[in-house]
């Protein structure tokens, strides 16, 4: 059975994701990258149901590492998205939090396959423009940042 964009729920809780960058690099060309954003790769979260249909188990991440030898997939295990990030950083990790947007039909133009396009596009992201890790990295930061609004106030006096 195939399955169209159409036929998925756009209504559907959107996916929490990690985005790790990392200053690790054994090619010596990523050398002239940004130091701390020579590299990033992604962890999405995906929600187990209960064998019975209820309410979620718990949740388990999905690793996606695009290298320039092979890809490396695999699932970790972890109750707290909170607990995984905080242990990320303690290894020297820099890691933004993110969501994976929904599909659409828009077909993506080609670029070449590094781990910035490899990330954005398991995350749905389809912004120009965006070539290196620190390119992403200052991207997401801006897209999350919470903007404060100033609202009427008496106190300010109008």
């Amino acid at each position: 059975m195939t399955t169209c964009i159409s036929d998925y729920n756009l209504k559907t809780p959107l996916k929490r994701a990690l985005v790790i960058f990392s200053d690790q690099t054994d090619l010596a060309w990523l050398r002239v990258l940004h130091p701390g954003f020579r590299h990033c790769f992604s962890l999405i979260e995906c929600a187990i149901e209960s064998s019975d249909g209820g309410e979620a188990e718990g949740s388990k991440w999905v690793l996606y590492n695009p290298l320039s030898t092979a890809t490396q997939i695999s699932v970790w295990s972890f109750q707290d998205g909170k607990v995984l990030k905080g242990g990320l950083v303690e290894q020297g990790y820099c890691v933004v939090e993110t969501y994976v947007r929904p599909l659409t039909a828009n077909s993506l133009p080609w670029r070449p396959f590094t781990c910035v396009e490899a990330v954005k596009r398991s995350l749905g992201l389809q912004k120009r423009g965006l070539f290196t890790p620190y390119a992403l990295y200052k991207f997401l930061l801006n897209e999350t940042e919470v903007k404060k609004v100033l609202d009427f106030s008496e106190r300010l006096g109008y």
